[in-house]
Protein backbone atom coordinates (compact mmCIF):
# COMPACT_ATOMS: atom_id res chain seq x y z
CA UNK A 1 0.00 0.00 0.00
CA UNK A 2 1.50 3.37 -1.01
CA UNK A 3 1.00 6.44 1.07
CA UNK A 4 0.23 9.50 -1.02
CA UNK A 5 2.62 12.38 -0.45
CA UNK A 6 1.13 15.85 -0.30
CA UNK A 7 3.08 18.95 -1.26
CA UNK A 8 3.06 20.04 2.38
CA UNK A 9 5.02 16.95 3.39
CA UNK A 10 8.03 17.57 1.11
CA UNK A 11 9.50 20.52 3.04
CA UNK A 12 9.22 18.45 6.20
CA UNK A 13 11.47 15.81 4.62
CA UNK A 14 14.08 18.38 3.46
CA UNK A 15 14.06 20.52 6.60
CA UNK A 16 16.38 18.35 8.72
CA UNK A 17 19.05 18.54 6.02
CA UNK A 18 18.85 22.34 5.90
CA UNK A 19 18.90 22.68 9.66
CA UNK A 20 21.92 20.39 9.88
CA UNK A 21 23.68 22.48 7.25
CA UNK A 22 22.92 25.70 9.16
CA UNK A 23 24.11 24.10 12.39
CA UNK A 24 27.33 22.90 10.75
CA UNK A 25 28.01 26.38 9.31
CA UNK A 26 27.25 28.01 12.67
CA UNK A 27 29.54 25.61 14.50
CA UNK A 28 32.32 26.22 11.97
CA UNK A 29 32.00 29.99 12.28
CA UNK A 30 31.78 29.65 16.03
CA UNK A 31 35.13 27.91 16.04
CA UNK A 32 36.72 30.41 13.66
CA UNK A 33 35.22 33.73 14.78
CA UNK A 34 35.93 34.98 18.31
CA UNK A 35 33.16 35.82 20.74
CA UNK A 36 32.48 39.43 21.63
CA UNK A 37 34.65 39.43 24.78
CA UNK A 38 37.47 37.55 23.05
CA UNK A 39 37.32 39.87 20.06
CA UNK A 40 37.82 42.93 22.29
CA UNK A 41 40.89 41.34 23.85
CA UNK A 42 42.22 40.25 20.46
CA UNK A 43 41.67 43.74 19.08
CA UNK A 44 43.70 45.35 21.88
CA UNK A 45 46.40 42.69 21.59
CA UNK A 46 46.53 43.18 17.80
CA UNK A 47 47.06 46.94 18.11
CA UNK A 48 49.77 46.47 20.73
CA UNK A 49 51.50 43.81 18.64
CA UNK A 50 51.48 46.02 15.54
CA UNK A 51 53.05 48.89 17.47
CA UNK A 52 55.68 46.57 18.95
CA UNK A 53 56.47 45.13 15.52
CA UNK A 54 57.25 48.56 14.01
CA UNK A 55 60.71 48.98 15.59
CA UNK A 56 61.46 45.25 15.41
CA UNK A 57 60.52 45.07 11.73
CA UNK A 58 62.65 48.07 10.79
CA UNK A 59 65.58 46.80 12.86
CA UNK A 60 65.47 43.44 11.11
CA UNK A 61 65.41 45.20 7.75
CA UNK A 62 68.63 46.88 8.83
CA UNK A 63 70.01 43.47 9.83
CA UNK A 64 69.35 42.04 6.36
CA UNK A 65 70.96 45.13 4.80
CA UNK A 66 67.92 46.41 2.90
CA UNK A 67 65.38 49.21 3.23
CA UNK A 68 63.79 48.94 6.73
CA UNK A 69 60.31 49.31 5.16
CA UNK A 70 60.71 45.71 3.98
CA UNK A 71 60.59 44.67 7.61
CA UNK A 72 57.22 46.39 8.00
CA UNK A 73 55.91 44.60 4.90
CA UNK A 74 56.92 41.29 6.47
CA UNK A 75 55.29 42.28 9.77
CA UNK A 76 52.11 42.97 7.83
CA UNK A 77 51.77 39.74 5.84
CA UNK A 78 53.39 37.35 8.32
CA UNK A 79 50.92 37.68 11.22
CA UNK A 80 47.94 37.92 8.84
CA UNK A 81 48.64 34.84 6.68
CA UNK A 82 50.28 32.87 9.46
CA UNK A 83 47.45 33.62 11.87
CA UNK A 84 44.92 32.16 9.42
CA UNK A 85 46.81 28.91 8.73
CA UNK A 86 48.76 28.13 11.92
CA UNK A 87 47.59 25.38 14.28
CA UNK A 88 49.16 27.23 17.23
CA UNK A 89 46.61 29.98 17.61
CA UNK A 90 48.65 32.47 19.65
CA UNK A 91 51.91 32.08 17.73
CA UNK A 92 52.86 35.27 15.89
CA UNK A 93 54.74 34.75 12.63
CA UNK A 94 56.85 37.83 12.00
CA UNK A 95 60.47 38.93 11.56
CA UNK A 96 63.10 37.25 13.76
CA UNK A 97 66.70 38.24 14.37
CA UNK A 98 68.06 34.76 13.58
CA UNK A 99 66.33 34.58 10.20
CA UNK A 100 67.30 38.15 9.29
CA UNK A 101 70.93 37.67 10.29
CA UNK A 102 71.22 34.41 8.34
CA UNK A 103 69.62 36.04 5.31
CA UNK A 104 71.95 39.01 5.50
CA UNK A 105 74.96 36.69 5.59
CA UNK A 106 73.71 34.68 2.62
CA UNK A 107 73.34 37.90 0.58
CA UNK A 108 76.59 39.42 1.84
CA UNK A 109 78.15 39.59 -1.63
CA UNK A 110 75.26 41.64 -3.08
CA UNK A 111 74.20 45.25 -2.61
CA UNK A 112 71.61 47.75 -3.76
CA UNK A 113 68.91 46.62 -6.18
CA UNK A 114 70.65 43.28 -6.75
CA UNK A 115 70.41 42.53 -3.02
CA UNK A 116 66.72 43.50 -2.87
CA UNK A 117 65.92 41.35 -5.92
CA UNK A 118 67.81 38.35 -4.53
CA UNK A 119 66.08 38.84 -1.16
CA UNK A 120 62.61 38.61 -2.72
CA UNK A 121 63.57 35.41 -4.53
CA UNK A 122 65.19 33.96 -1.42
CA UNK A 123 62.14 34.61 0.77
CA UNK A 124 59.90 33.02 -1.86
CA UNK A 125 62.18 29.95 -1.95
CA UNK A 126 62.11 29.78 1.85
CA UNK A 127 58.32 29.67 1.70
CA UNK A 128 58.36 26.93 -0.94
CA UNK A 129 60.84 24.83 1.06
CA UNK A 130 58.73 25.17 4.19
CA UNK A 131 55.49 24.25 2.41
CA UNK A 132 57.16 21.13 1.01
CA UNK A 133 58.51 20.24 4.48
CA UNK A 134 55.02 20.66 5.91
CA UNK A 135 53.35 18.54 3.22
CA UNK A 136 55.96 15.79 3.79
CA UNK A 137 55.27 16.02 7.53
CA UNK A 138 58.89 16.72 8.41
CA UNK A 139 57.79 18.14 11.77
CA UNK A 140 58.74 14.83 13.37
CA UNK A 141 62.38 15.40 12.39
CA UNK A 142 62.65 18.43 14.68
CA UNK A 143 63.17 16.18 17.68
CA UNK A 144 66.49 15.03 16.20
CA UNK A 145 68.01 18.50 16.64
CA UNK A 146 69.54 18.32 20.11
CA UNK A 147 68.97 21.00 22.72
CA UNK A 148 72.76 21.41 23.08
CA UNK A 149 73.15 22.25 19.39
CA UNK A 150 70.17 24.59 19.34
CA UNK A 151 71.35 26.46 22.47
CA UNK A 152 74.84 26.90 21.02
CA UNK A 153 73.44 28.05 17.69
CA UNK A 154 70.97 30.57 19.15
CA UNK A 155 73.63 31.94 21.51
CA UNK A 156 76.00 32.32 18.56
CA UNK A 157 73.31 34.10 16.54
CA UNK A 158 72.68 36.46 19.45
CA UNK A 159 76.40 37.21 19.77
CA UNK A 160 76.61 37.82 16.01
CA UNK A 161 73.63 40.13 16.32
CA UNK A 162 75.56 42.29 18.79
CA UNK A 163 78.79 42.27 16.78
CA UNK A 164 76.91 43.02 13.55
CA UNK A 165 75.54 46.29 14.91
CA UNK A 166 78.74 47.71 16.39
CA UNK A 167 79.66 49.47 13.09
CA UNK A 168 76.11 50.86 12.90
CA UNK A 169 76.14 52.46 16.35
CA UNK A 170 79.73 53.73 16.05
CA UNK A 171 79.52 55.03 12.48
CA UNK A 172 82.75 53.22 11.55
CA UNK A 173 82.78 50.90 8.51
CA UNK A 174 84.81 48.00 9.90
CA UNK A 175 86.57 45.56 7.57
CA UNK A 176 87.35 41.88 7.99
CA UNK A 177 86.44 38.39 6.78
CA UNK A 178 83.83 37.85 9.51
CA UNK A 179 82.14 39.74 12.33
CA UNK A 180 84.79 38.79 14.87
CA UNK A 181 87.66 40.17 12.79
CA UNK A 182 85.58 43.25 11.98
CA UNK A 183 85.12 43.84 15.70
CA UNK A 184 88.89 43.68 16.24
CA UNK A 185 89.32 46.16 13.38
CA UNK A 186 86.83 48.49 15.08
CA UNK A 187 88.74 48.25 18.36
CA UNK A 188 91.99 49.01 16.54
CA UNK A 189 90.41 52.20 15.11
CA UNK A 190 88.50 53.24 18.21
CA UNK A 191 89.52 56.86 17.65
CA UNK A 192 87.58 57.02 14.36
CA UNK A 193 84.13 56.30 15.79
CA UNK A 194 81.31 58.84 15.43
CA UNK A 195 80.62 60.08 18.96
CA UNK A 196 77.12 61.52 18.21
CA UNK A 197 76.10 58.12 16.77
CA UNK A 198 77.46 56.26 19.79
CA UNK A 199 75.79 58.69 22.18
CA UNK A 200 72.40 58.31 20.51
CA UNK A 201 72.81 54.52 20.55
CA UNK A 202 73.54 54.53 24.27
CA UNK A 203 70.51 56.77 24.88
CA UNK A 204 68.32 54.39 22.84
CA UNK A 205 69.67 51.38 24.72
CA UNK A 206 68.82 52.91 28.09
CA UNK A 207 65.36 54.01 26.98
CA UNK A 208 64.53 50.65 25.34
CA UNK A 209 65.58 48.81 28.50
CA UNK A 210 63.53 50.99 30.87
CA UNK A 211 60.51 52.54 29.11
CA UNK A 212 58.62 49.26 28.42
CA UNK A 213 58.53 48.71 32.19
CA UNK A 214 56.71 52.00 32.73
CA UNK A 215 53.11 52.89 31.94
CA UNK A 216 54.09 53.26 28.29
CA UNK A 217 54.16 49.46 28.01
CA UNK A 218 54.18 48.42 24.36
CA UNK A 219 54.80 52.03 23.30
CA UNK A 220 58.06 52.09 25.28
CA UNK A 221 60.25 50.52 22.59
CA UNK A 222 58.75 52.72 19.89
CA UNK A 223 59.34 55.80 22.05
CA UNK A 224 62.94 54.70 22.59
CA UNK A 225 63.71 55.13 18.87
CA UNK A 226 61.49 58.20 18.36
CA UNK A 227 63.32 60.34 20.95
CA UNK A 228 66.87 59.91 19.51
CA UNK A 229 65.51 60.33 15.97
CA UNK A 230 63.78 63.55 17.01
CA UNK A 231 67.06 64.84 18.49
CA UNK A 232 68.81 64.21 15.17
CA UNK A 233 66.14 66.18 13.32
CA UNK A 234 65.91 69.04 15.85
CA UNK A 235 69.66 69.62 16.12
CA UNK A 236 70.39 68.76 12.45
CA UNK A 237 73.09 66.21 13.30
CA UNK A 238 74.13 65.44 9.74
CA UNK A 239 76.89 63.01 10.74
CA UNK A 240 74.30 60.53 12.06
CA UNK A 241 72.84 58.22 9.41
CA UNK A 242 69.06 57.96 9.14
CA UNK A 243 66.80 55.49 7.32
CA UNK A 244 66.40 57.83 4.35
CA UNK A 245 70.15 57.54 3.72
CA UNK A 246 69.75 53.78 3.25
CA UNK A 247 66.97 54.06 0.65
CA UNK A 248 63.79 55.89 -0.23
CA UNK A 249 60.67 54.82 1.63
CA UNK A 250 57.90 54.02 -0.89
CA UNK A 251 54.43 55.28 -0.07
CA UNK A 252 51.20 53.34 -0.35
CA UNK A 253 50.43 49.64 -0.20
CA UNK A 254 53.08 47.30 -1.72
CA UNK A 255 52.10 45.58 -4.94
CA UNK A 256 52.89 41.91 -5.61
CA UNK A 257 55.84 41.29 -7.92
CA UNK A 258 57.10 37.90 -9.03
CA UNK A 259 60.84 37.83 -8.18
CA UNK A 260 63.30 37.48 -11.03
CA UNK A 261 64.83 34.02 -11.17
CA UNK A 262 67.93 35.54 -12.77
CA UNK A 263 69.02 36.33 -9.22
CA UNK A 264 69.23 32.64 -8.32
CA UNK A 265 72.64 31.34 -7.24
CA UNK A 266 74.16 28.67 -5.01
CA UNK A 267 74.36 31.18 -2.14
CA UNK A 268 70.68 32.06 -2.53
CA UNK A 269 69.59 28.40 -2.73
CA UNK A 270 71.72 27.18 0.17
CA UNK A 271 70.86 30.28 2.17
CA UNK A 272 67.13 29.73 1.59
CA UNK A 273 67.39 26.10 2.74
CA UNK A 274 69.39 27.07 5.83
CA UNK A 275 67.09 29.94 6.80
CA UNK A 276 64.02 27.73 6.23
CA UNK A 277 65.47 25.18 8.65
CA UNK A 278 66.34 27.85 11.22
CA UNK A 279 62.84 29.31 11.08
CA UNK A 280 61.15 25.92 11.39
CA UNK A 281 63.23 24.84 14.38
CA UNK A 282 62.56 28.13 16.14
CA UNK A 283 58.87 27.97 15.24
CA UNK A 284 58.61 24.45 16.63
CA UNK A 285 60.05 25.67 19.93
CA UNK A 286 57.54 28.53 20.04
CA UNK A 287 54.65 26.18 19.21
CA UNK A 288 55.57 23.79 22.02
CA UNK A 289 55.65 26.60 24.57
CA UNK A 290 52.21 28.11 23.81
CA UNK A 291 49.19 25.81 24.19
CA UNK A 292 45.88 26.66 22.52
CA UNK A 293 43.44 28.13 25.03
CA UNK A 294 40.53 26.14 23.59
CA UNK A 295 42.39 22.88 24.10
CA UNK A 296 42.71 22.07 20.39
CA UNK A 297 45.73 20.09 19.24
CA UNK A 298 48.75 21.67 17.58
CA UNK A 299 50.58 20.25 14.60
CA UNK A 300 54.22 21.11 13.91
CA UNK A 301 53.80 20.11 10.26
CA UNK A 302 50.79 22.42 9.88
CA UNK A 303 52.80 25.21 11.49
CA UNK A 304 55.46 24.49 8.84
CA UNK A 305 52.78 25.12 6.21
CA UNK A 306 51.70 28.32 7.97
CA UNK A 307 55.24 29.72 8.01
CA UNK A 308 55.73 28.64 4.40
CA UNK A 309 52.53 30.39 3.29
CA UNK A 310 53.53 33.52 5.24
CA UNK A 311 57.00 33.60 3.66
CA UNK A 312 55.54 33.07 0.20
CA UNK A 313 53.28 36.09 0.71
CA UNK A 314 56.13 38.14 2.20
CA UNK A 315 58.39 37.31 -0.75
CA UNK A 316 55.77 38.28 -3.32
CA UNK A 317 55.29 41.66 -1.63
CA UNK A 318 58.99 42.41 -1.01
CA UNK A 319 59.15 41.50 2.68
CA UNK A 320 61.80 39.87 4.86
CA UNK A 321 61.86 36.19 5.87
CA UNK A 322 59.56 35.49 8.79
CA UNK A 323 58.86 32.75 11.30
CA UNK A 324 57.38 31.96 14.66
CA UNK A 325 58.74 34.70 16.92
CA UNK A 326 59.23 33.89 20.59
CA UNK A 327 59.26 37.55 21.66
CA UNK A 328 56.19 38.53 19.61
CA UNK A 329 54.29 35.45 20.76
CA UNK A 330 55.16 36.20 24.38
CA UNK A 331 53.89 39.76 23.90
CA UNK A 332 50.68 38.39 22.37
CA UNK A 333 50.08 36.39 25.54
CA UNK A 334 50.98 39.36 27.77
CA UNK A 335 48.68 41.69 25.81
CA UNK A 336 45.78 39.29 26.38
CA UNK A 337 45.39 37.64 22.98
CA UNK A 338 42.81 34.85 23.12
CA UNK A 339 42.52 33.45 19.58
CA UNK A 340 44.30 33.49 16.21
CA UNK A 341 42.51 36.79 15.50
CA UNK A 342 45.02 38.69 17.63
CA UNK A 343 47.79 37.90 15.11
CA UNK A 344 45.49 38.46 12.12
CA UNK A 345 44.45 41.88 13.45
CA UNK A 346 48.10 42.74 14.15
CA UNK A 347 48.81 42.27 10.45
CA UNK A 348 45.85 44.44 9.50
CA UNK A 349 46.91 47.21 11.88
CA UNK A 350 50.43 47.10 10.44
CA UNK A 351 48.88 47.65 6.99
CA UNK A 352 47.22 50.80 8.35
CA UNK A 353 50.57 52.00 9.74
CA UNK A 354 52.32 51.38 6.42
CA UNK A 355 49.62 53.27 4.51
CA UNK A 356 49.41 56.31 6.81
CA UNK A 357 52.92 56.80 8.25
CA UNK A 358 55.50 55.70 5.65
CA UNK A 359 57.28 59.07 5.50
CA UNK A 360 57.85 59.07 9.28
CA UNK A 361 60.00 55.97 8.89
CA UNK A 362 62.49 57.96 6.77
CA UNK A 363 63.67 59.99 9.75
CA UNK A 364 64.43 57.10 12.13
CA UNK A 365 68.07 57.23 13.29
CA UNK A 366 70.07 54.17 12.27
CA UNK A 367 72.07 54.03 15.56
CA UNK A 368 68.73 53.80 17.39
CA UNK A 369 67.78 50.70 15.39
CA UNK A 370 71.26 49.25 15.94
CA UNK A 371 70.99 49.75 19.70
CA UNK A 372 67.61 48.01 19.66
CA UNK A 373 69.16 44.98 17.94
CA UNK A 374 72.08 44.92 20.38
CA UNK A 375 69.62 44.85 23.28
CA UNK A 376 67.78 41.96 21.64
CA UNK A 377 71.08 40.14 21.07
CA UNK A 378 72.22 40.53 24.67
CA UNK A 379 68.92 39.17 25.91
CA UNK A 380 69.31 36.15 23.63
CA UNK A 381 72.78 35.13 24.84
CA UNK A 382 72.04 32.07 26.99
CA UNK A 383 75.11 31.86 29.24
CA UNK A 384 73.15 30.18 32.06
CA UNK A 385 71.82 27.52 29.70
CA UNK A 386 75.30 26.86 28.30
CA UNK A 387 76.68 26.38 31.83
CA UNK A 388 73.79 24.03 32.68
CA UNK A 389 74.54 21.95 29.57
CA UNK A 390 78.20 21.60 30.62
CA UNK A 391 77.10 20.44 34.06
CA UNK A 392 74.98 17.72 32.47
CA UNK A 393 78.02 16.28 30.70
CA UNK A 394 81.09 17.35 28.77
CA UNK A 395 79.99 15.77 25.43
CA UNK A 396 76.86 17.94 25.36
CA UNK A 397 78.88 20.96 26.45
CA UNK A 398 81.50 20.48 23.75
CA UNK A 399 78.80 20.09 21.10
CA UNK A 400 77.17 23.32 22.28
CA UNK A 401 80.46 25.25 22.29
CA UNK A 402 81.44 23.88 18.87
CA UNK A 403 78.12 25.00 17.38
CA UNK A 404 78.53 28.42 19.03
CA UNK A 405 82.01 28.94 17.55
CA UNK A 406 80.92 27.65 14.13
CA UNK A 407 78.11 30.22 14.11
CA UNK A 408 80.59 32.99 14.89
CA UNK A 409 83.24 32.09 12.31
CA UNK A 410 81.45 30.18 9.55
CA UNK A 411 78.60 31.14 7.22
CA UNK A 412 75.20 30.42 8.72
CA UNK A 413 74.55 27.66 6.16
CA UNK A 414 77.70 25.83 7.24
CA UNK A 415 76.92 26.34 10.93
CA UNK A 416 73.41 24.91 10.46
CA UNK A 417 74.79 21.91 8.57
CA UNK A 418 77.42 21.31 11.23
CA UNK A 419 74.75 21.55 13.93
CA UNK A 420 72.64 18.90 12.20
CA UNK A 421 75.68 16.59 11.87
CA UNK A 422 76.63 17.13 15.52
CA UNK A 423 73.05 16.38 16.61
CA UNK A 424 73.12 13.12 14.66
CA UNK A 425 76.53 12.13 16.03
CA UNK A 426 75.49 12.96 19.58
CA UNK A 427 72.33 10.90 19.16
CA UNK A 428 74.23 7.93 17.74
CA UNK A 429 76.92 8.12 20.41
CA UNK A 430 74.42 8.20 23.24
CA UNK A 431 72.20 5.55 21.70
CA UNK A 432 75.11 3.17 21.19
CA UNK A 433 76.54 3.68 24.66
CA UNK A 434 73.22 3.64 26.49
CA UNK A 435 72.85 -0.14 26.19
CA UNK A 436 72.63 -2.50 29.14
CA UNK A 437 72.12 -6.25 29.45
CA UNK A 438 70.66 -7.69 32.68
CA UNK A 439 69.90 -11.22 33.80
CA UNK A 440 66.40 -11.93 35.08
CA UNK A 441 66.23 -14.33 38.04
CA UNK A 442 63.16 -15.45 39.96
CA UNK A 443 63.44 -14.97 43.72
CA UNK A 444 61.84 -17.05 46.48
CA UNK A 445 59.11 -14.43 46.98
CA UNK A 446 58.07 -14.82 43.30
CA UNK A 447 59.48 -11.41 42.31
CA UNK A 448 61.91 -11.00 39.44
CA UNK A 449 65.37 -9.67 40.24
CA UNK A 450 67.66 -7.97 37.74
CA UNK A 451 71.29 -9.00 38.12
CA UNK A 452 74.56 -8.35 36.43
CA UNK A 453 74.80 -11.08 33.78
CA UNK A 454 77.64 -13.59 34.05
CA UNK A 455 80.66 -13.12 31.84
CA UNK A 456 80.43 -16.76 30.78
CA UNK A 457 77.29 -18.81 30.36
CA UNK A 458 76.69 -21.72 32.77
CA UNK A 459 76.40 -25.20 31.31
CA UNK A 460 73.06 -27.02 31.07
CA UNK A 461 71.09 -23.98 32.21
CA UNK A 462 68.82 -21.38 30.68
CA UNK A 463 69.87 -17.78 31.17
CA UNK A 464 67.21 -15.12 30.67
CA UNK A 465 68.59 -11.78 29.46
CA UNK A 466 66.79 -8.48 29.03
CA UNK A 467 68.05 -5.61 26.90
CA UNK A 468 67.70 -1.89 27.60
CA UNK A 469 68.43 0.67 24.92
CA UNK A 470 68.18 1.30 21.20
CA UNK A 471 69.64 -1.59 19.20
CA UNK A 472 70.48 0.56 16.19
CA UNK A 473 73.63 -0.61 14.43
CA UNK A 474 76.07 0.89 16.96
CA UNK A 475 73.83 -0.22 19.82
CA UNK A 476 73.73 -3.75 18.41
CA UNK A 477 77.53 -3.89 18.42
CA UNK A 478 77.56 -2.67 22.01
CA UNK A 479 75.07 -5.41 22.98
CA UNK A 480 77.31 -7.98 21.26
CA UNK A 481 80.16 -7.08 23.62
CA UNK A 482 77.89 -7.30 26.68
CA UNK A 483 76.40 -10.74 25.98
CA UNK A 484 77.82 -13.60 28.14
CA UNK A 485 80.36 -15.77 26.34
CA UNK A 486 79.37 -19.40 25.62
CA UNK A 487 82.98 -20.42 24.99
CA UNK A 488 83.50 -22.71 28.03
CA UNK A 489 79.89 -23.87 28.46
CA UNK A 490 78.09 -27.04 27.39
CA UNK A 491 74.48 -27.02 26.21
CA UNK A 492 73.65 -23.49 27.42
CA UNK A 493 70.32 -21.88 26.56
CA UNK A 494 70.02 -18.10 26.19
CA UNK A 495 66.55 -16.54 26.28
CA UNK A 496 66.91 -13.03 24.92
CA UNK A 497 63.98 -10.66 25.45
CA UNK A 498 63.55 -8.23 22.55
CA UNK A 499 60.14 -6.85 23.42
CA UNK A 500 59.77 -3.28 22.12
CA UNK A 501 62.52 -3.70 19.51
CA UNK A 502 60.15 -3.36 16.58
CA UNK A 503 62.76 -2.44 13.96
CA UNK A 504 65.47 -5.10 13.67
CA UNK A 505 68.22 -3.78 11.44
CA UNK A 506 70.75 -5.76 9.42
CA UNK A 507 73.47 -5.21 12.05
CA UNK A 508 71.33 -6.59 14.86
CA UNK A 509 70.38 -9.67 12.82
CA UNK A 510 74.07 -10.21 12.02
CA UNK A 511 74.93 -9.96 15.73
CA UNK A 512 72.19 -12.45 16.65
CA UNK A 513 73.33 -14.81 13.89
CA UNK A 514 76.94 -14.74 15.09
CA UNK A 515 75.85 -15.35 18.69
CA UNK A 516 73.63 -18.25 17.61
CA UNK A 517 76.60 -19.82 15.78
CA UNK A 518 78.71 -19.59 18.94
CA UNK A 519 75.95 -21.26 20.94
CA UNK A 520 75.58 -23.98 18.34
CA UNK A 521 79.31 -24.73 18.57
CA UNK A 522 78.76 -25.76 22.22
CA UNK A 523 75.42 -27.50 21.49
CA UNK A 524 73.46 -24.56 22.87
CA UNK A 525 70.22 -22.82 21.90
CA UNK A 526 69.09 -19.19 21.39
CA UNK A 527 65.45 -18.30 22.07
CA UNK A 528 64.27 -14.82 21.04
CA UNK A 529 61.12 -13.66 22.83
CA UNK A 530 58.77 -10.68 22.62
CA UNK A 531 59.22 -10.52 18.84
CA UNK A 532 56.82 -8.19 17.02
CA UNK A 533 55.06 -9.24 13.82
CA UNK A 534 57.22 -6.88 11.76
CA UNK A 535 60.43 -8.18 13.32
CA UNK A 536 59.30 -11.77 12.76
CA UNK A 537 58.76 -11.09 9.05
CA UNK A 538 62.26 -9.64 8.73
CA UNK A 539 63.74 -12.68 10.42
CA UNK A 540 61.89 -15.01 8.07
CA UNK A 541 63.02 -13.03 5.03
CA UNK A 542 66.69 -13.23 5.93
CA UNK A 543 68.83 -16.32 5.66
CA UNK A 544 71.10 -15.19 8.49
CA UNK A 545 69.09 -16.80 11.30
CA UNK A 546 68.45 -20.50 10.95
CA UNK A 547 65.12 -20.64 12.70
CA UNK A 548 64.86 -24.40 12.27
CA UNK A 549 68.19 -24.94 14.04
CA UNK A 550 69.59 -23.39 17.21
CA UNK A 551 67.32 -20.33 17.03
CA UNK A 552 63.65 -20.18 17.98
CA UNK A 553 61.43 -17.11 18.04
CA UNK A 554 58.43 -16.42 20.26
CA UNK A 555 56.06 -13.68 19.17
CA UNK A 556 54.97 -11.03 21.63
CA UNK A 557 51.45 -11.22 23.01
CA UNK A 558 49.27 -8.72 24.82
CA UNK A 559 50.28 -10.40 28.10
CA UNK A 560 53.66 -9.07 29.16
CA UNK A 561 56.18 -11.86 29.73
CA UNK A 562 54.02 -14.65 28.29
CA UNK A 563 56.36 -15.42 25.37
CA UNK A 564 59.40 -15.42 27.66
CA UNK A 565 57.71 -17.77 30.12
CA UNK A 566 56.82 -20.11 27.25
CA UNK A 567 60.41 -20.05 26.01
CA UNK A 568 61.64 -20.77 29.54
CA UNK A 569 59.44 -23.86 29.83
CA UNK A 570 60.58 -25.08 26.40
CA UNK A 571 64.19 -24.57 27.48
CA UNK A 572 63.60 -26.71 30.57
CA UNK A 573 62.06 -29.47 28.47
CA UNK A 574 64.97 -29.37 26.01
CA UNK A 575 67.54 -29.48 28.81
CA UNK A 576 65.76 -32.45 30.40
CA UNK A 577 65.84 -34.29 27.10
CA UNK A 578 69.49 -33.45 26.52
CA UNK A 579 70.51 -34.47 30.05
CA UNK A 580 68.84 -37.89 30.00
CA UNK A 581 67.61 -38.82 33.52
CA UNK A 582 67.72 -35.32 34.90
CA UNK A 583 64.40 -33.98 36.15
CA UNK A 584 63.20 -30.50 35.28
CA UNK A 585 64.02 -29.30 38.80
CA UNK A 586 67.56 -30.66 38.52
CA UNK A 587 68.12 -29.18 35.10
CA UNK A 588 66.82 -25.74 35.89
CA UNK A 589 65.23 -23.65 38.68
CA UNK A 590 61.56 -22.69 38.65
CA UNK A 591 60.29 -21.04 35.48
CA UNK A 592 60.24 -17.29 35.19
CA UNK A 593 56.91 -15.52 34.98
CA UNK A 594 57.51 -11.86 34.17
Amino acid sequence: MEIAQTPDEEPAIQQPGLSQLREAVANHLGRRLPGRSNFRQDLVAGVSLAISNVPDGMANGLLVGVNPIYGLYASMFGPFVGGIVSSTQLMVITTTAAASLATGQALDSLSGDARASALALMVLLIGIFQIVFGLLRFGRLIRFVSYSVMTGFLTGVSALLVLNQLPVITGYAATGSNKVTQTFDLIAHIGEINLPSLGLAILTFILAATLPRTRLGSLGTLTAIIIPSALVAIFSIDSVEIVRDVGEIPSGFPMPILPSFSSISLDVLSGAAAVAAIILVQGAGVSQSVPNLDGSRRSISRDFLAQGAANTASGLFGGLPIGGSLSATALNVIYGGRTRWAAILAGLWMAVIVLIFPSAVSFIAMPALGALLILAGLRGIQIREMVAIFRIGWPSGMVSITTFLATLFLPIQAAVGLGVVLSALLYLARSSNDISVVELVKRDDETIEERQPPRELPSNQATVLDIYGNLFYAGARMMERLLPSPRNAQKPVVILRLRGQTNLGATLIEVLSNYADKLQDVDGQLYLTGISEGARRKMLQTSKLRLTGPVRIYEATSVRGQSTNEAYEDAQAWLVGENGNATPDEAQPDSLSH
